[in-house]
């Protein structure tokens, strides 16, 4: 993983992601983009598997209530994304796409990525909120803002 502010390459455990904070940009703080990229084989190791099991999770969940509750959340969407879907940008737009991602998997990815050698002293940066994510080649892009911790 690579991870790249005002597109200087940092080292990516400088970076942290808390979903109590996240598009809650602090005033008094510069916004800076933030860009990371992963290898897609790694990423698809990691993370297909997650997000299978939260499309599972999802549509049981649908089935206990009679309701889409998830679905309901989103102007267009009509049919969880599927993988395939969540990597590209052809099926869903990428509004519709960063909506589902926040609300229901951004957090994992972030977890599985950010959280392992990321300790209070090694804290510079805190994405504040992510605007892109997408399959390039043969690795996935995420883009978004961060603000500088202390």
């Amino acid at each position: 993983m690579q991870a790249y502010i005002n597109d200087s390459q940092i080292n990516p455990h400088h970076v942290s992601y808390d979903e109590h904070y996240y598009k809650k940009y602090a005033e008094d703080t510069e916004i800076h983009p933030l860009m990371i990229r992963i290898e897609l084989k790694d990423f698809n190791e990691k993370m297909q598997p997650e997000y299978e099991a939260l499309l599972r999770e999802l549509v049981e969940d649908d089935l206990l209530t009679g309701e889409n509750y998830a679905l309901e959340l989103f102007e267009t969407l009509t049919t969880y994304p599927s993988y395939e879907d969540i990597l590209n940008d052809t099926a869903i737009s990428m509004k519709e796409k960063m909506g589902f991602l926040t609300t229901f998997f951004i957090s994992q990815i972030f977890n599985a990525y950010l959280r392992q050698e990321n300790t209070v002293e090694n804290r510079h940066w805190i994405i504040r909120e992510v605007l892109y994510f997408n399959k390039n080649e043969d690795h996935i892009i995420i883009k978004g803002n961060v603000q500088k911790t202390h």
